[in-house]
């Protein structure tokens, strides 16, 4: 009896993974899940092209909290702008006060990319998960975690925001192809970096698009986020 208890302990201990047998995308999953458990955290999200120039859209200033409240804040063309959303239902503020997403969308140009930009948005805590699923390649250096992106991620990410005309078929994208930086710290999420490069085609349009986005995360646990009242009644 004493025996094949001993047998079964070791069993046992032979099929428990130690540390050591942690996978760099293992230890970036659980990070990247500690974060969205959080009850609240802010980023902020700068984006910068190729050629060295800001994105049009930015930089944008993220408070979320674990519930799905998500609230952002970024300026376009020197115009302030305000957003709460929960999933892909939102208010958005600038110049004509408190409007819904489906209450912008129905103009055309920048207005309209931008909601769906924010509709395809997600909060790091989400967005972080998705990133390391669609990573290959995952490799651990340096307190850092990298990985190349599949090229489907890649496209989604190109096509994000992308203006295009009334009527006009989604943009194709040519040579996709993409990488993350995870940066953590004693098991917590702190950065990520993602870099995007493909030939955007939309109508007769081309662009050659060389795109990286950093968000850097802070004030875990720490965060305040109201919805004022204007903003709930649009968002009800």
């Amino acid at each position: 009896m004493k025996h094949a208890l001993v047998i079964a302990l070791i069993g046992l201990l032979a099929r428990t993974p130690s540390a050591a047998d942690t996978t760099p995308q293992d230890k970036l999953l659980s990070a990247s899940k500690q974060l969205g458990d959080k009850p609240n955290y802010s980023w902020t999200m700068t984006t910068k092209e190729g050629d060295g120039s800001a994105s049009r859209v930015g930089p944008i200033e993220g408070k979320a909290e674990k519930g799905g409240l998500t609230y952002l804040s970024f300026a376009i063309g020197g115009i302030p702008v305000k957003v709460y959303m929960t999933g892909q239902k939102g208010a958005a503020k600038a110049l004509e006060g408190w409007q819904t997403f489906d209450e912008i969308a129905q103009t055309s140009g920048t207005a309209a990319a931008v909601v769906r930009f924010l509709r395809s948005y997600k909060a790091p805590g989400a967005e972080s998960v998705a990133l390391t699923e669609k990573a290959k390649d995952v490799k651990e250096a340096e307190g850092m975690v990298s990985g190349e992106l599949t090229e489907d991620a890649v496209k989604e990410l190109l096509v994000r925001g992308a203006r295009r005309r009334e009527g006009q078929e989604p943009p194709k994208i040519g040579g996709p192809k993409g990488s993350v930086k995870f940066w953590i710290q004693n098991g917590a999420l702190t950065k990520y970096e993602i870099n995007v490069q493909g030939k955007v085609t939309a109508g007769d349009r081309e662009s050659d698009v060389n795109r990286t986005t950093t968000i850097e995360i802070k004030n875990v646990g720490s965060t305040t986020l109201e919805l004022p009242a204007e903003a709930k009644q649009k968002m009800s």
